[in-house]
């Protein structure tokens, strides 16, 4: 599946790898928030950055992944 660039010009940012994130996922504060999906997930996972699965801190996998952002100064 492809989509059009974004207003940024990037292309194809989901379905690479499960996004990690520093969220925690519920109040008890013991599983991270994943986003997404990846190139490894079944087909039932859906690959929307909408999606939100967990998992916890020593999770290692080869299709977890980050993103780093930068914000443009005027």
């Amino acid at each position: 599946m492809s989509f059009p660039p974004n207003e940024l010009g990037s292309y194809d940012l989901g379905g690479n790898v499960w996004e990690w994130c520093g969220d925690w996922f519920n109040s008890e504060k013991k599983l991270h928030v994943l986003r997404g999906a990846s190139w490894g997930s079944s087909a039932r996972a859906p690959l929307l950055s909408s999606y939100r699965d967990k998992q916890t801190a020593d999770r290692r996998w080869r299709s977890d992944g980050f993103r780093c952002v930068v914000v443009p100064t005027p």
